[in-house]
């Protein structure tokens, strides 16, 4: 039941486990489709299933009759043009990237479009060339076409490494420091040396037509709210510069590189080369997956601002084809005297926006450190290795860092806050309560083979005291000490009297090397059962025997952040859980689903150690468990009861040795292993405040 008091809410409801919460609340009958069944589905046919494979692969026989003429028609012409007059100029351009004629790059501005307008689900985007795709197909243009220069220096460059493999180590050092240096020298002579063959036309050109273009952007975008249309400042200077280059017949006067010849219409079609597609097999995929995530990427965003689905009208895209296809077959010819110079400022205008990027590291480094070094090492992987395989490396770099964040998740120790329903790390704030002998630990991370070693290793850190704490090496030193008691029992060196356990010897020595070679039997859970006492391991025990001692009895795993635990983790969890049950410390998870308790019975995780009675739905619950649960056991006798505890039994001044009847009082921790009369209203009074307290 919740009763809202204004801000606040008080929740009164059972202390729930995961199994009695299964048993008061039943859960429905619920059919998991098999394999076979999704096959079935999947392969089943009706009209209706046949209709919607036929509009999902030709969207435009779904938003065609459903076009708004008289809402949208004006605006799609305006875009549309707009877009096309910059798609003929971007296509122009970025065909220099890819080191083919200019007037190829028109067709790679039309056919994509119109096939987008019977294919494509997003009418914001428009396909067509693209700087870092057009690098890439350029990158492998030129490997697959090398001139016989390349040649002549891959030769070059392969005899060199034969003389030098003959030298000796030290001489191959010196040599190769020397190399290097020269190769920056050569490099920096080489630029040198090219800029007195620049074109001083081309270059004005280039600079003033950069600067134009810089200083129109950036009022677009200041002014884009105020602007109508963005002012097409690609097609303003286009025509200006192709009609200065014609007027002062640029080409001749000072042997500028212009576009040349414009063939009007398209050129037909030639059947791919086969062996051109086994050499560029691995390039293909790369320009593939990046042009796929650029252009999902873009539709994917305006969608969302948008908010509609990626199904929209290409209206606009298919006027932009329609400009483009007007150059093609028709005006084509009047960007011939264009100086190419100018095509390589536009595309440099056009990449403004990329490499103003680097004034976001510091920015991004500040939001999220991971993100920020990963666009670091996608730019220096691109710039070093060209952009198909830095890409895919950059690529296999990211999975590495979500590999890493799993493997070293942060975990954290939790605390109450406010003496409420509320766990935080209790580093983070100041008041902050955590009940005597429980502690809370929380992985935020999934737990599979790569990190089951690093949470042990954070779980004993956690819960560590000062003087060192390892579960399994407290049950080794508790199985050792217990053997040695055996012996002194059997020996007749440990008697049982009126005033307690009294040993005849005031020191005892055994070898330790027999022990330690029975190192499994160290590790099985400790058994007293052949004892007629109990054996309190946190007081002092007999004749110096020395076992470390630990203030934990409870310890409670927060496990809502852990989405799944592979097989080879799950042995690796039960050990855990063992080794803390075997020393007395009772385990709890909570904050997992029913999938995740459901796996765990399937792979035969649980048995009569670690039971699926350890699971509890929130941590208030297990807390709230931990309390009634001591609280009860220090509170179950009645005064007679008590009384004739107190004298049923009597220990050593100097052992941790009692009588097996005082096990029932076992709830708090009893100086020296003393186990006499008990006052019960004192006992239970310090557990009732913490729990009172915890409200």
């Amino acid at each position: 039941m919740i009763e809202p008091i204004g801000n606040q809410y008080v929740v009164s409801r059972p202390v729930y486990s995961a199994n009695a919460f299964g048993e008061e609340h039943k859960k429905k009958q619920r059919y998991h489709k098999t394999f076979l069944d999704c096959l079935k589905q999947c392969c089943s046919c009706s009209p209706q299933k046949a209709k919607k494979i036929a509009l999902s692969l030709f969207p435009v026989a779904s938003w065609l009759p459903a076009y708004r003429i008289r809402e949208w028609l004006l605006s799609d012409i305006v875009s549309g043009i707009s877009t096309g007059l910059v798609a003929v100029l971007q296509g122009l351009a970025f065909a220099l990237l890819v080191n083919i004629p200019p007037s190829y790059g028109l067709y790679a501005a039309f056919f994509p479009v119109i096939i987008y307008f019977f294919l494509g689900t997003s009418r914001h985007i428009s396909v067509g060339p693209f700087p870092v795709l057009s690098m890439m197909v350029g990158a492998a243009v030129v490997r697959l076409t090398s001139t016989d220069e390349t040649g002549d220096s891959i030769v070059s460059n392969s005899s060199m490494s034969n003389d030098s493999s003959l030298l000796d180590e030290q001489k191959v050092l010196v040599a190769a420091s020397i190399t290097v240096l020269s190769g920056i020298i050569q490099v920096l002579i080489s630029v040198f040396s090219q800029i007195e063959k620049t074109n001083i036309a081309d270059l004005v050109t280039s600079l003033i037509i950069l600067v134009i273009v810089s200083v129109f952007k950036e009022i677009n975008q200041r002014f884009k709210a105020k602007l109508p249309v963005p002012i097409p400042i690609e097609l303003i200077v286009t025509v200006i510069a192709a009609g200065v280059s014609y007027g002062c017949d640029f080409k001749n006067r000072f042997n500028v590189a212009v576009i040349g010849e414009m063939k009007r219409g398209f050129q037909p079609p030639i059947t791919p080369d086969v062996q051109t597609f086994q050499d560029a097999i691995g390039d293909c995929f790369s320009i593939a997956i990046v042009g796929f995530a650029v252009a999902f990427s873009v539709a994917s965003v305006y969608s969302l601002k948008c908010d509609y689905p990626i199904s929209g009208n290409q209206i606009a895209g298919l006027i932009s084809a329609i400009i483009v296809l007007i150059v093609i077959v028709a005006i084509g010819f009047l960007l011939e005297p264009l100086q190419k110079s100018v095509l390589a400022a536009l595309a440099l205008g056009n990449l403004k926006g990329m490499l103003m990027q680097f004034s976001e590291i510091r920015r991004l480094w500040r939001k999220d450190k991971y993100d920020c070094l990963i666009w670091v090492m996608t730019f220096i992987l691109a710039v070093v290795l060209g952009l198909g395989l830095g890409l895919a490396a950059s690529v296999a770099f990211q999975l590495l860092t979500i590999v890493f964040r799993t493997q070293f998740p942060k975990c954290s120790t939790l605390a109450n806050v406010g003496r409420s329903n509320i766990y935080k790390n209790r580093k983070d704030y100041l008041e902050m309560y955590e009940p005597e002998g429980v502690k809370i630990f929380r992985c935020p991370s999934p737990i599979y083979f790569a990190n089951i070693g690093f949470f042990k290793q954070k779980l004993i850190d956690a819960v560590r005291l000062g003087v060192g704490f390892s579960p399994l090496r407290v049950l080794r030193k508790r199985n050792k000490a217990l053997k040695k008691i055996r012996k002194l029992q059997k020996k007749g060196l440990l008697q049982v009297t009126s005033k307690g356990f009294v040993s005849t010897l005031d020191d005892f020595k055994d070898s330790d090397d027999e022990l330690d070679d029975k190192t499994e039997e160290l590790d099985q859970p400790i058994n007293t059962t052949d004892l007629p006492f109990q054996i309190d391991w946190n007081a002092d025990l007999p004749v110096n025997i020395v076992v470390p001692q630990i203030n934990l009895h409870s310890l409670i795993l927060d496990f809502s952040a852990v989405s799944f635990l592979d097989v080879s983790s799950m042995r690796g969890l039960k050990t855990i859980l063992q080794e803390f049950i075997r020393i007395q410390v009772d385990v709890y998870i909570v904050g997992t689903d029913d999938d995740f308790i459901e796996k765990l019975a399937r792979c035969k995780f649980f048995d009569d150690e670690v039971t699926d009675s350890i699971f509890f739905l929130t941590i208030h619950d297990a807390v709230l468990h931990i309390l009634t649960k001591k609280d009860y056991s220090t509170s179950k006798f009645n005064p007679s009861q008590e009384k004739a505890a107190a004298y049923d039994f009597a220990l050593s001044t100097n052992g941790g040795l009692r009588n097996r009847e005082c096990q029932k009082a076992e709830a708090m921790p009893i100086s020296k292993g003393l186990c006499g009369k008990i006052n019960s209203d004192q006992f239970k009074k310090g557990w009732e405040k913490e729990i009172l307290d915890l409200y």
